[in-house]
């Protein structure tokens, strides 16, 4: 090797000391995930040896227009690029900013692509109802329709131009008016009117006509809406339908005097709503824990309005998923969290693992097992003695590795190994990681996963920035 070559290889592991020379290293990488990561960074003599790295082949262009993670600015680079392929991948990448979509809009014939920009979240309201002013396509008026960009006043005129063939979109957008709401219950079918009595922004007047309905649909969707009166909410509780009563039962304007009949609802589908509310009685409570469904003594097993002998009795359940929901439960103390640890189900002894309650000498002994989900809760609880993190930092599981890296509490000595973990995610998940320096983490710019490279690149850029 040269001596210009080992100049030049000693430059690139060193951790660059400003913006200028991050961007310098992505250049000489020739690497176009690390020049797409600093892009943003660059000056304009910068940004034109960037590009030019960026666009040298159309394979690379395709791959990273299509790619979620490129930045916006880069997609702005390539929307320039006169090439079909390159265009498609461009409106269909979520990451494509809205003045790119304008731009791509303004020069746009074909409506497959058009369509497109339509469907796009981030298309403005203004391309939107430009849009529909371009044609009267129904898959691009619907997409339009569909998108939650488009207005009021683009909706308000679909639904002149186009009678009530797109009621059903207008229905459930969330800017259609109150009062075009009114015209699509009045003129719309059974489904049409349930998605409008479920509209954040159904009138009063509506709930009213709603509720003299004897299609179970249609109150279904009516009990639904957070904003009907406490005396409609009861009454649809109390529905001789048991799904119209599912749908009111988790409303939080109920009486108690409706709890108390719903937890002895014939339907466990019900009964399964009201035990995760917060607001239960004692009586009620205890009414919930001695159901005949596991599903509903699951769901109140995570209530924190248990008391500390009703968790226990929950504990002792013949059922593991209501076992977990009391290692689960906020309330639930270190003493029977220890009890729970010794749980013949591994996936109750998890829950323990996961639980923030859970004190280190529980902890410790959890660390001995050697199921994957218990190691993994115990990796990532706050409470575990960094011994057994840098124990559990070598397992041989990566979903064990992972937890240790996101465990906020492990220092860096914990981490220092993980760097060389075999399995990329881990690796870029220390990019993140508060507890690594920068020079530990420059150590990952020559990775040879390009997605570990594009973050550290981002990292640095963002730093920068600051």
């Amino acid at each position: 090797m040269s001596l210009l070559m080992k100049m030049q290889t000693q430059l690139n592991d060193s951790m660059p000391g400003s913006a200028a020379e991050l961007i310098s290293v992505a250049l000489d990488s020739g690497d176009i995930y690390s020049a797409a990561a600093v892009y943003g960074l660059a000056d304009i003599d910068d940004k034109k040896s960037l590009a030019k790295l960026l666009t040298a082949k159309r394979r690379d262009v395709l791959k990273l227009a299509r790619w979620e993670h490129t930045p916006a600015e880069v997609l702005a680079l390539f929307a320039d690029v006169e090439d079909e392929a390159v265009r498609l991948r461009i409106d269909k990448n979520p990451a494509t900013q809205t003045q790119t979509l304008s731009n791509l809009y303004r020069d746009e014939a074909d409506i497959s692509f058009i369509t497109l920009i339509a469907k796009h979240a981030n298309t403005s309201a203004e391309v939107l109802w430009q849009i529909l002013h371009s044609s009267t396509a129904t898959e691009l008026v619907r997409a339009v329709v569909k998108n939650p960009n488009t207005d009021a006043e683009t909706l308000a005129l679909v639904a002149e131009k186009f009678a009530d063939q797109f009621d059903a979109e207008l229905a459930s957008h969330p800017a259609t008016s109150a009062d075009l709401l009114m015209r699509l219950y009045a003129r719309g079918n059974e489904f049409v009117q349930a998605a409008v009595v479920a509209h954040e922004s159904c009138p009063d007047a509506l709930f009213t006509l709603a509720a003299k309905q004897q299609n179970s649909l249609i109150l279904r969707h009516l009990a639904s809406n957070p904003h009907i009166d406490k005396r409609l909410a009861a009454r649809l509780a109390l529905d001789k339908d048991y799904v119209v009563r599912r749908a009111a039962a988790s409303h939080k304007n109920l009486p108690a005097w409706v709890l108390q009949e719903l937890v002895k609802d014939k339907s466990e589908y019900v009964r399964r709503v009201v035990a995760a509310r917060e607001e239960l009685t004692p009586e009620m409570v205890n009414c919930l824990i001695a159901d005949t469904d596991h599903w509903v003594r699951q769901r109140v097993a995570l209530n924190p309005a248990l008391s500390e002998s009703q968790l226990y009795r929950l504990s002792q359940d013949e059922h593991k998923e209501v076992r977990r929901a009391v290692a689960r439960n906020p309330k639930t103390n270190p003493a029977l969290l220890s009890q729970l640890a010794n749980d013949k189900d591994s996936w109750v002894r998890a829950g323990v693992a996961n639980q923030p309650n859970t004190q280190a000498s529980t902890l410790i002994i959890l660390a001995e097992m050697d199921d994957v989900d218990v190691l993994g809760g115990v990796a990532a609880n706050p409470r575990t003695p960094q011994s057994v993190l840098q124990r559990l930092s070598s397992s041989d599981s990566a979903d064990v590795r992972r937890a240790v890296i996101l465990n906020t509490t492990a220092v860096r000595q914990t981490l220092l190994p993980l760097l060389d973990d075999p399995y990329y995610l881990n690796r870029m998940m220390l990019v993140q990681n508060k507890a690594l320096t920068a020079d530990d983490k420059w150590t990952l710019h020559d990775d040879p996963d390009p997605v570990v490279r594009f973050s550290l690149f981002t990292w640095f850029s963002r730093q920068y920035q600051q």
